[in-house]
């Protein structure tokens, strides 16, 4: 798996994330082996999910997915058991779990791509549905099922979704997307003649064609073989056929491209002189070689970081400040490697304790969600009924959770808001908490 920066820091928001959901059950947070596409363990990643909770890798938004894709006959990337994959920084699950809130919900749609399209009115894509996944099209145009059924999402052109629109003034858009995360491209493609020449015949007439919307003069259909420019090129080749041909009563479509900025290492996947000529990055090459800029629309995944667009549960795991709100239930934060403080929020306010001095305490919610290295505690069904008890049993368990690692008695700080009362206590240990965590 790479380390480039931005793949280091989405490990970090993912790792981050695992620790303080509560979505996902304490022993789901611990580090496990990547499963890959032969259903093989390997390594062991923090970000990763134990194969066994692999599901939870949908937030509760994208779990109806899972049927969705078996009835469409999609498979999952990497998947486990009928379901998603366990890697936390796969972009199909992302897309998933973005997306799916969509399938029901036109207005998520505008919401999300307004700004990039004239969407008057959203349209059914298929019975019942308002946006898809891994679309194909109606027609085999490049012959990639070689006379057999394609299977959406493997081995043929597909784009990760698709939706269909109505403008303001009556023309009827189809749109494709296409879902980027921590992908990028640096290596150089090892050649395979044979393989080479099937992708050819299969794409050389519509690349070549003279109103291709490529210009293939500027770089030859062997240099577009390497990715990320196979990808684009085949999934610009279906759009501009499936604009041709009218398909889901079309007169435009349009590839929408979502990608974040930020993953340079994306950018920079130009493996060969012949790319590199045509520009410093990989937006500036295919800028060169699209013949209707229009057809091909940059989206920031960052739209997608909004609750009325997608879900509370995704801007918390996917937006690099999350939601600047706490989950109702207790919460505790570490140094090195031991509890040393603990909060217990609820509808009104919250409690909070920690070893340490007076002035370090949160002074209201705000503070309290921006404290970084936050984690979730699970808590028994005993301890639920103690909490919603008196705000003193609360108090009692949260000293009990700060203390449990003290080797030796000390004073803790503890707080309420929105009373605003301080106090300080003596504790000991009472209770082992040890492996309720991790």
């Amino acid at each position: 798996m790479r380390t480039d920066e931005y793949t280091k820091d989405q490990r970090d928001l993912s790792v981050a994330w695992k620790l303080r959901t509560p979505t996902l059950w304490p022993a789901a947070r611990q580090p496990a082996p990547w499963v890959n596409h032969r259903g093989d363990p390997v390594g062991m990643y923090d970000h990763c999910l134990p194969e066994e909770y692999a599901a939870a890798n949908l937030l509760p938004e994208g779990q109806n997915a899972v049927d969705l894709f078996e009835t469409l006959g999609i498979p999952w990337h990497c998947g486990v058991d009928g379901g998603p994959g366990n890697n936390l920084l796969s972009s199909q699950v992302q897309c998933v779990n973005a997306l799916m809130p969509m399938v029901g919900g036109p207005d998520r749609i505008v919401r999300a791509f307004g700004n990039v399209l004239d969407i008057a009115e959203v349209l059914q894509i298929e019975p019942d549905r308002y946006l898809t996944f891994e679309y194909i099209g109606p027609t085999d145009y490049f012959n990639e099922g070689r006379g057999a059924p394609r299977v959406r999402g493997a081995k043929c052109t597909s784009l990760d979704a698709a939706f269909l629109y109505r403008t303001s003034t009556g023309t009827t858009e189809l749109a494709l997307i296409e879902w980027k995360y921590t992908e990028s491209y640096l290596s150089i493609r090892k050649p395979n003649p044979s393989y080479d020449k099937s992708r050819e015949a299969r794409y050389g007439a519509d690349f070549h064609s003279p109103d291709a919307p490529l210009r293939s003069a500027l770089m030859s259909l062997g240099h577009m073989l390497d990715e990320p420019f196979y990808q684009l090129m085949r999934q610009q080749l279906l759009a501009h056929r499936l604009e041709r041909e009218h398909a889901e009563g079309a007169d435009v479509v349009r590839v929408l491209h979502v990608r974040p900025r930020e993953n340079q290492a994306y950018q920079q996947s130009l493996s060969r002189p012949e790319h590199r000529r045509l520009g410093d990055s990989v937006d500036a090459v295919w800028a060169r070689l699209l013949k209707r800029p229009d057809r091909f629309i940059h989206v920031d995944p960052a739209v997608f970081c909004d609750e009325t667009v997608t879900s509370e549960e995704y801007v918390d795991r996917y937006s690099p400040n999350g939601t600047g709100r706490l989950p109702w239930g207790v919460s505790v934060w570490r140094e090195n490697d031991r509890i040393a403080a603990a909060a217990y929020a609820y509808a009104d306010g919250f409690e909070w304790c920690h070893c340490g001095p007076t002035q370090d305490v949160p002074v209201d919610m705000g503070t309290l969600s921006r404290r970084h290295g936050r984690e979730n505690l699970a808590v028994a069904d005993d301890e639920k009924t103690m909490l919603v008890g008196p705000l003193a049993y609360a108090r009692a368990f949260l000293r009990a959770i700060v203390s449990a690692d003290l080797s030796e008695p000390t004073e803790l700080t503890c707080y309420s808001w929105p009373d605003g009362a301080t106090d300080v206590v003596a504790m000991w240990p009472p209770v082992d908490l040890h492996g309720r965590l991790r």
